[in-house]
């Protein structure tokens, strides 16, 4: 996904609105380093007086915190430089992160393996090559995520919204999906060999190359998805709906229907 560009007074409405450093990292995918850039460039358009740029301007390594979506109660507190850093203290310190708030934030390679993430909301955040291996995302809103060649084998995913996400050559090999809404998401060459699909849904998914081998895709809705050569050896595709599904050169014939 293609960097975001930073609006100035999209910005500064925001730390005048009282959004806290850990917000403003996140939103803006930014370090504390490149927090203070921002708003001393602010400061040299004249935007912001001195008194208000040194209000604002973060000092390196203060306080940053992970807050709940729904309450906005501070689940955890540390001292980190950037906001991945931040989470992957809590993760290390076994904090439960159900309900935390990490919508668009740069997790870019996270370590987050077993890591509890459930109905937590990861809209748009940055997640490619992270390491979710184990991590518990039960009911999570991960729509247009970036997760291409993330880890989440064996992975707890089930009910989680995963609309438009971008899973290409992840590694979800034996992790529980069922009744995951997967529908325009990009899973090309993805690993899901042995995962629980079961009442999923992939309406116009991209699965071309996809190893489903050993999947169990009991109730799937497929219609529209592209699973052009994807390896669907030893599936069970029982009452799946495979609808207009692209399946070129995908043999069924080994498949449980």
């Amino acid at each position: 996904m293609a960097g975001k560009t930073i609006v100035a007074k999209h910005a500064l409405a925001d730390m005048r609105s009282g959004m806290d450093s850990a917000a403003l990292m996140r939103k803006y995918n930014l370090s504390v380093t490149g927090l203070a850039s921002l708003v001393g460039k602010m400061f040299g358009a004249g935007l912001i007086d001195l008194d208000e740029m040194r209000s604002l301007i973060p000092i390196t390594g203060e306080t940053i915190h992970l807050r709940n979506q729904f309450t906005n109660e501070v689940m955890f507190s540390a001292e980190a430089e950037t906001f991945r850093e931040l989470v992957e203290k809590a993760v290390k310190a076994g904090v439960v992160l159900c309900e935390v708030n990490l919508a668009e934030a740069n997790l870019v390679g996270l370590r987050g393996a077993g890591a509890d993430f459930s109905e937590a909301t990861l809209f748009r955040a940055q997640l490619n090559k992270a390491d979710l291996s184990g991590a518990v995302l039960f009911r999570g809103e991960l729509s247009e995520a970036d997760l291409r060649e993330a880890d989440l084998r064996g992975a707890q995913l089930s009910e989680a919204n995963m609309v438009k996400a971008d899973l290409s050559h992840a590694n979800l090999a034996g992790s529980c999906l069922v009744r995951a809404n997967l529908d325009g998401a990009d899973l090309r060459e993805a690993d899901l060999s042995g995962a629980d699909l079961r009442e999923a849904r992939f309406l116009g998914a991209g699965l071309s190359r996809a190893n489903l081998a050993g999947a169990k895709l009991v109730g799937a809705e497929l219609e529209g998805a592209d699973l052009t050569a994807a390896n669907l050896d030893g599936a069970d595709l029982d009452g799946a709906d495979v609808t207009a599904a692209g399946l070129v050169d995908t043999p069924l014939e080994d498949t449980d229907r």
